[in-house]
Order: structure tokens, then sequence, then C-alpha cells
């Protein structure tokens, strides 16, 4: 996306929330149209991180066992995240 498409984008973004709520402060809606942005942008950051390792994980056995690996570690982590009081050698 090139910075003119960008800048429209915004505009109308903006246009679109000050039109929608008309109570919220200049400051809002700039906090929600970046919100949205940034949500935008994370989930394209996702998808390309998710391609990459499902090549990883078909270019060889080893790269197979790298991404199992990565993704058993952030389960793991999101499972201690979860409960604090989480001990994997219990």
């Amino acid at each position: 996306m090139s910075d003119e498409s960008l800048r429209e984008y915004i505009k109308k973004k903006i246009a679109t929330e000050m039109s929608n709520n008309a109570d919220s402060t200049k400051e809002g809606v700039l906090d929600s149209v970046f919100n949205h942005i940034q949500n935008v942008l994370k989930k394209s950051r996702d998808k390309k991180f998710n391609a990459a390792m499902e090549k990883l994980a078909k270019s060889s056995p080893d790269g197979k066992k790298a991404a199992d690996h990565y993704y058993k570690s952030v389960d793991l982590i999101a499972k201690a995240a979860a409960n604090k009081n989480y001990n994997k050698y219990d």
C-alpha cells in the first residue's frame, strides 16, 4: 500500500468514525482508526509468519520437527500464562 492510498484510507476511516460517533472526540476517533490499522497489520504479519512456518515444515523432516517444536513451545507458554500455578515438572 502506497503512502498516498494509506492516507486516503485513513481519511475515509476517520470520516466514517466521525459520522457514526458524533459524540466522540478527535483523539477517540484517531485511537479507533489506529487500533484498526494495528489489527490489520497484525493479521497480515501473522499470516506471513504462519505461511513461512508451513514452508519450513514442508522443507524437510528437520524443518517439520523445528516447526512442531515451536508450536508446542508456544502452546506450553500459553497454558502457563493462563494458569499461573502451572508447572510442567509436577
